[in-house]
């Protein structure tokens, strides 16, 4: 048997990379989402105001932002108000679930980290799937920004972290 220093050394570094993992999950919530090609309409006019939402706004919208737009925008299409309703319900999840896998990485809990990581990248890709289905990313308007890319590298930082401390408890027994 291990004695508690050990313990406590061994699994310093998989909670670090949990912690840095999971932090980023929740961090790529307000880094952009999607990214509007160099030409575009809302990165040349900019400070233009459509709908009551300035075009600068739309140019690399963060998940965050998708969710406001969203809701500015509902009752100007069909179906707009469900939709918000679902983009909302679908961020706050993951946020929720990157917090919760985060804060079982902090207090040292392998397994619910893991639990939690995998069901906010699962809800991550149900979210990337629907803007796909629907055409919003990857269209000729946008293509997935850098907190796309970044989200998905989080979640296997995540993933490894969390396997690797429960690995790590389980050794020390």
């Amino acid at each position: 048997m291990m004695s508690n220093q050990t313990t406590v050394r061994n699994l310093t570094i998989p909670k670090i990379i949990a912690i840095v993992g999971n932090a980023l999950m929740l961090l790529c919530i307000f880094l952009p989402y999607a990214s509007a090609p160099k030409d575009s309409p809302y990165r040349e006019f900019a400070d233009e105001t459509i709908d009551g939402v300035r075009a600068g706004e739309l140019a690399d919208p963060s998940l965050f932002k998708f969710v406001t737009l969203y809701n500015k925008l509902k009752n100007d299409v069909a179906g707009g108000s469900e939709v918000a309703t679902i983009i909302m319900v679908m961020v706050i999840a993951i946020a929720v679930a990157a917090i919760l896998a985060l804060i079982f990485a902090c207090v040292s809990k392998g397994i619910p980290a893991l639990v939690f990581s995998v069901v906010g990248f699962i809800l991550f890709l149900v979210l990337n799937w629907d803007f796909s289905e629907r055409g919003v990313i990857s269209s000729d308007n946008y293509g997935w920004g850098f907190g796309y890319y970044l989200f998905f590298l989080a979640a296997i930082v995540a993933v490894i972290g969390a396997i690797w401390m429960i690995a790590a408890k389980r050794q020390s027994k």
